[in-house]
């Protein structure tokens, strides 16, 4: 299963995450539904309510009673965009308190990491025409790549 399919009950999330990220992002995002969706009710079942809920669009609600009941369980939080934007990672949406410490802490762990291979040596901000988050040995392959 892609990673925006796995996680689509805790909100929308972008396709094009770079796969340097991916593994930090996926940790932050298991503890963002431990505090978003009530521990006693299953996971199978989170993903069906926000589905009926919303039938996974940002812009429209399918059923005015499951997305009352998403709001109720989860108190009105959902993510509603994931991505990477001038080298960091960037998660809108509306939540609060421990969910915005989650976010903090994975923003800060990826801008030390490459968003291509996932290193954590020599990471700097690259602009190739575009800002990326590189290792030395992924910006010197980008590097060459445009030459």
């Amino acid at each position: 299963m892609e990673f925006h399919e796995k996680y689509s009950h805790v909100g929308y999330s972008y396709v094009g995450l770079p796969n340097g990220w991916v593994p930090i992002v996926e940790h932050a995002i298991c503890e963002i539904e431990k505090e978003m969706w009530p521990r006693w009710l299953p996971m199978p079942v989170c993903r069906l309510v926000h589905w009926l809920a919303t039938g996974d669009s940002v812009v429209r609600i399918k059923y005015w009673w499951a997305y009352r009941l998403r709001e109720r369980l989860t108190r009105g939080q959902i993510i509603m965009d994931i991505k990477e934007k001038y080298a960091t990672l960037r998660i809108y949406g509306s939540f609060g308190g421990n969910i915005n410490d989650i976010i903090r802490r994975a923003e800060k762990e990826c801008n030390q990491t490459c968003q291509d291979c996932g290193s954590n040596t020599e990471v700097e901000k690259v602009n190739l025409g575009w800002v990326y988050n590189l290792c030395a040995t992924c910006t010197t392959k980008a590097s060459n790549n445009l030459k």
